[in-house]
């Protein structure tokens, strides 16, 4: 890979288009892709990339491919992708799932330079309109290299995500799927619920007072409940075996809490600022993740 390398980002969402907000000012030659031509369009009135296109051939000539589409596209691109690059092109994703992509790039019959990555920043706000170049500043990045990962080309990948200001980690895909159910999957499941339960709360009136009265602490227990609804529903439905283990999970601790509620006051005072410790030390003023 050249020391100024091509880069092509397919797929301008959020994610997509903060990619390329980010690389921007870097000085490379970036391609944009879009199945949609409005969306080419808004990233054309942004000057995002040097060049742009609803056609997916545009990234042969490309030495860095980011795979931006929905998790439900990611394997079809990534086929779509291998066959025009060429061999030493590094081709990414940012699949918040993992597993399934990387047993089917592993087996492969023969060799496809692909690094899985998972970059841990977003928001619920979906399209270009939300992209920004800070989104990942401070942000952890997870990389799965497949079976055909080098260390050079994982260094390099390592490299050019540092400069968009994100940590990478190394990960198993299926470690990664697990670990993230408990972070990001589940909080989503749970934001669903709560604002389901509220909504569907079968006490009239009891329901329109409480959404009345809703403030800062139901606004941000249920922000993911807003989430883009074919990506929670990729999440979701290809990661249920762990997330129903980690709901099962998260029963038992609910139970064990609930048991607490019976210890006397002081007890459950130890406990309760045991809790508001931990979560004040795991993340800055600013809401990084400082673990």
């Amino acid at each position: 890979m050249p020391d100024n390398p091509t880069i092509a980002v397919i797929g301008l969402g959020l994610i997509g288009g903060s990619i390329l907000k980010a690389l921007r000012p870097k000085g490379f030659h970036l391609i944009g892709i879009s199945r949609s031509e409005e969306t080419v369009r808004k990233a054309i009135n942004l000057d995002l990339a040097d060049e742009y296109s609803t056609n997916v051939e545009l990234v042969q000539k490309a030495n860095v491919v980011f795979i931006c589409t929905p998790i439900n596209k990611t394997i079809e691109t990534i086929d779509k992708v291998r066959k025009i690059v060429s061999p030493d092109c590094i081709i990414t994703d940012v699949a918040s799932l993992k597993g399934f992509i990387m047993d089917y790039v592993n087996d492969y019959d023969f060799p496809t330079n692909f690094i899985g990555g998972h970059p841990m920043a977003g928001t619920e706000n979906t399209g270009i309109d939300y992209a920004v170049d800070n989104l990942f500043e401070g942000a952890k990045w997870v990389l799965t290299p497949s079976r055909w990962s080098g260390a050079e080309d994982i260094r390099r990948l390592e490299e050019l995500t540092s400069l968009i200001g994100a940590k990478s980690i190394i990960a198993d895909a299926y470690e990664h799927d697990k670990a993230v159910t408990l972070i990001s999957h589940l909080p989503l499941l749970l934001s669903q619920s709560l604002f389901g339960m509220v909504s569907d709360y079968p006490d009239e009136n009891i329901k329109e007072l409480a959404l009345k009265l809703a403030a800062s602490g139901f606004r941000d227990t249920t922000r993911l409940a807003a989430t883009n609804p074919e990506l929670a529903k990729d999440i979701l439905l290809k990661n249920k075996a762990y997330i129903r283990e980690a709901v099962n999970g998260l029963k038992d601790y609910l139970t064990e809490l609930d048991k607490a509620l019976d210890l006397n006051e002081e007890e459950f005072m130890n406990l309760v600022k045991s809790l508001a410790s931990k979560r004040k030390d795991m993340y800055s003023p600013e809401g990084k993740n400082t673990y």
